[in-house]
């Protein structure tokens, strides 16, 4: 996986190691966020938009391909970082770990936690 890195405007976090080791990849379109979090053999299981409608009332909408199950792991990525920022915010997710056990699902959601805390943190810190 590629070091972490980040800009005013895109940055890649990670959180974990060994096969629970995840990615995180963000990039802003134009105000708003697009975040997609990845891990073992990425790709898109589930799709997670959270934002403000223009009478004021917060939209979350949530796209899934079964049998995937990041649905859940989007979502909360994607209220957090709404949460954080003010911005509308689309998050992707695909976490494919083959055999994974029940220890491992709950160190990879940990993993997320902590990454999306942290790119929260650094979207509302001020930029240098």
């Amino acid at each position: 996986m590629p070091p972490e890195s980040s800009s005013p405007r895109q940055g890649t976090l990670t959180a974990g190691n060994g096969r629970t080791r995840l990615l995180l990849n963000w990039q802003r379109r134009g105000r708003d966020l697009h975040v997609h979090i990845g891990g073992g053999d990425e790709h898109v299981g589930a799709v997670a938009l959270v934002g403000r409608q223009a009478d004021g009332e917060v939209f979350e909408g949530v796209l899934h391909l079964p049998p995937h199950k990041e649905t859940e792991l989007a979502l909360d990525a994607a209220r957090k970082l709404h949460a954080a920022t003010g911005v509308s915010v689309c998050v992707t997710a695909g976490v494919h770990l083959e055999t994974i056990t029940p220890a491992e699902i709950a160190t990879v959601l940990r993993n997320a936690d902590r990454a999306v805390a942290r790119l929260a943190v650094l979207l509302r810190s001020p930029s240098p």
